[in-house]
C-alpha cells in the first residue's frame, strides 16, 4: 500500500498495480471507487489491465475503508470533497510519478460524478463511466425505485442521524460512510439539476473544463445507473468528444449484473476487453 496526500494534505490509502514489462503502455489507470467500496473491489480489474501493460492506481476516498479515520462520528468529508480535495491529489500524485504518461480514468458510480468536480480534470486523456448519475430518484428502475428510495433517503439517514455515521460494515452493507457524504447525497434525491444546486451552495463545477475521450457505460440491469439516470452526467461533459452505450445482457450473454458485477473475473474476456480496447485507442 501507499500513501496519497489529497489537495489538502489528507492521506488516502492507494495501491499501484505495476505494468507488466513485457507489453507497458505510455498510460496510468486511475480507478475511481463507487460510494461505499473499498477499492479491493477493483483489485482483480486492476490486475487485468496491469498484465495489459497499464499502470493502475486505486486508492480509498477520505472516511472509507483504509482512507477512514479510527472515529468517524465527527469526521468531516463530502462527495465534492472526494471530487475536488481526493481526486486532485490522486492526479497530480500520479503526474508527478508517472510525468511522461497519460493520465486516464475509469469511473464507477459516484467515482465517474466527481471527475466534474475535480479542477485539474483536464490532465486526463480518456474516461470511461460506468453507472455514474446523479441520485434523482425519479431516475432509478421503476420496479427498485420504492426500495431504493427508502434505503437512501429514509433508512440510510436515519441510521446516519443516530451513529454519526453510516455504520454499513456493522449491517453488512459494504463500507462505513462519513456522514457529510450520506447528507449530501440525500439532498439530491428530488433536484433534477445537480449542477445549479451545487453552484447555488458555493461548490464549483468543472464537467465544461475536461476535453478528455469519454465513454459512459450503461448496464441493462443496474437499477440505479439507468440510461436516463447516466445521461444526466453523460450530458455534462459539454467539451468531449463522447459517447454513450448500454450494455445489454444478451451482448454477453448473461442474467445478471446490475450496479457492481462489471468487476466480477466472469467479464475478463468480455466487458474487461471492451475497457482495454477502448483505452488502449486514446
Amino acid at each position: 500500500m501507499i500513501s496519497i496526500p489529497a489537495s489538502d494534505g489528507y492521506k488516502l490509502s492507494g495501491k499501484l498495480y505495476s505494468a507488466s514489462k513485457n507489453i507497458e503502455k505510455n498510460k496510468v489507470l486511475v480507478i475511481n471507487s463507487a460510494t461505499a467500496v473499498d477499492k479491493k473491489l477493483y483489485h482483480h480489474y486492476a490486475s487485468f489491465m496491469a498484465e495489459k501493460g497499464y499502470q493502475v492506481l486505486t486508492y480509498d476516498y477520505r472516511g472509507i475503508a483504509a482512507s477512514r479515520p479510527k472515529k468517524l462520528r465527527g469526521f468531516k468529508a463530502s462527495f465534492t470533497d472526494w471530487g475536488k480535495k481526493d481526486f486532485s491529489g490522486v492526479i497530480n500524485f500520479v503526474r508527478k510519478e508517472f510525468p511522461n504518461r497519460e493520465i486516464v480514468t475509469l469511473g464507477h458510480s459516484i467515482g465517474g460524478t466527481i471527475i466534474g468536480m475535480t479542477e485539474n480534470n483536464h490532465e486526463i486523456s480518456g474516461i470511461i463511466n460506468i453507472g455514474a448519475q446523479t441520485a434523482y430518484y425519479k431516475d432509478w428502475a421503476k420496479d427498485q425505485k420504492v426500495k431504493i428510495y427508502f434505503l437512501w433517503h429514509i433508512f440510510f439517514p436515519m441510521l446516519t442521524r443516530l451513529y454519526g455515521y453510516f455504520p454499513g460494515k456493522k449491517l453488512g452493507m459494504l463500507e462505513d460512510i462519513p456522514k457529510g457524504v450520506i447528507d449530501q447525497w440525500h439532498n439530491r434525491r428530488k433536484i433534477t439539476d445537480m449542477s445549479t444546486q451545487m453552484k447555488t451552495k458555493g461548490i464549483d463545477l468543472f464537467y465544461d473544463s475536461c476535453n478528455a475521450k469519454l465513454l459512459t457505460l450503461g448496464i441493462e440491469d443496474d437499477p440505479i445507473g439507468t440510461e436516463k439516470a447516466i445521461k444526466r452526467i453523460h450530458d455534462l461533459f459539454e467539451a468531449s468528444d463522447k459517447e454513450m452505450q448500454i450494455i445489454k445482457l444478451t451482448s454477453v450473454p448473461i442474467d445478471k449484473i446490475g450496479h457492481f458485477g462489471f468487476f466480477s473475473r466472469k467479464f475478463k474476456d468480455t466487458l474487461w476487453l471492451k475497457t482495454l480496447t477502448w483505452f488502449d485507442s486514446i
